[in-house]
């Protein structure tokens, strides 16, 4: 049975969040509600929602004070968040993407667009999830059966083998000591937006979760069986990056010289760009212009008007997009362009 995901919902118009609230729950969502920020900052401390819907313009704490609270914690940072708002303007939506919103829908609101949305940014988180750890266990498996009966120095090649997958691979001695990794690690890094390494030692900003990630390490010298994550969040007010620790130990007898943690960099994940439309869908470049404007929420009279044509071109681009993508309804579109699969690194 599918798992109920729950929704937290902030609107200062009661009469619209209620609409709101009761178009989830028929969708089988479970729903929080809350009329500002402040309320929503509250729920936030004892609930974690798998995705958030939330009003830019609120007495006292607004959208953007909410999605930055957000950002900054740990645990709640990789949380889907959609900002609703009458701000319909293209520099509204610009600083709304700006701010790290995961989508930004304008009222009045669409609401099969919206529930259309929703399954499509909780199809990534989960796509996403599996997706990178699947590829982080093939990776660390190969580089474990690799190891044995090796010494470190001999892991050099295999670690960098795995340059082409976007986890980065970090081998660390017992106190936390970087002695290996490849590229991505190199970059993510490097980067030292929450997560970096100091004097030699894996770091993060956050003390309490260094303290977890060393005790993990400890673990993964012992045990077999382990899989801890740990999420740093960025200091930048973006995705948080993800350290995978697991258990290395093949037997009572073996212990690892070293570990191999994976370090995912959740801003790697599922983005839509015109230029992977095209080459998913064949469209043309007004065909994925229109398409992009969709994502983003826009109306047909919108879109029409932002483009300078009339709205009959704006259906006609429409139908050719249904055409080559299989879907005849709006929603099911929308659903399909925001299902595009990762970019390939560059």
């Amino acid at each position: 049975m599918k798992t109920q995901k729950t929704i937290l919902c902030i609107e200062d118009e009661e009469d619209l969040r209620i609409d709101l609230a009761e178009e989830l729950a028929t969708a089988n969502y479970h729903v929080l509600q809350a009329s500002n920020g402040t309320e929503a900052l509250a729920l936030l401390e004892k609930h974690r929602p798998d995705l958030v819907l939330c009003d830019i313009t609120m007495p006292g704490l607004g959208g953007y004070g909410v999605l930055k609270a957000m950002r900054e914690q740990g645990g709640l940072a990789d949380v889907p968040f959609i900002f609703l708002t009458a701000l319909a303007g293209r520099n509204d939506v610009l600083v709304g993407k700006q701010a790290g919103a995961d989508d930004y829908l304008v009222k009045p609101i669409d609401y099969e667009i919206l529930l259309a949305s929703i399954e499509a940014r909780l199809n990534q988180v989960e796509r996403v999830k599996s997706g990178a750890v699947q590829r982080a266990e093939e990776a660390w498996q190969a580089i474990l059966q690799s190891s044995r009966g090796r010494t470190v120095e001999a892991l050099y090649k295999a670690t960098f083998a795995f340059d082409r997958f976007l986890v980065g691979v970090a081998i660390v001695d017992e106190k936390g000591a970087v002695r290996l990794m490849n590229k991505e690690a190199e970059r993510i890094l490097a980067e030292d937006d929450g997560l970096g390494v100091s004097q030699g030692i894996l770091k993060g900003s956050v003390p309490k979760l260094n303290t977890k990630l060393y005790d993990s390490i400890a673990k993964a010298f012992e045990e077999e069986v382990l899989d801890e994550i740990v999420s740093y969040p960025r200091l930048s007010g973006g995705r948080p990056y993800l350290v995978l620790v697991p258990g290395q130990r093949f037997s009572q007898e073996e212990r690892p010289e070293a570990v191999v943690l994976l370090l995912i960099d959740t801003e790697q994940r599922t983005k839509v760009s015109g230029d992977t439309l095209v080459r998913l869908y064949n469209l043309t470049p007004s065909e994925t212009r229109v398409a992009l404007m969709l994502i983003d929420g826009k109306r047909l009279d919108q879109i029409a008007e932002e483009l300078e044509v009339a709205q009959t071109t704006v259906v006609f681009h429409l139908k050719n997009l249904f055409r080559k993508t299989e879907t005849n309804r709006q929603a099911d579109l929308i659903r399909v362009l925001l299902s595009v699969p990762l970019r390939s690194a560059d």
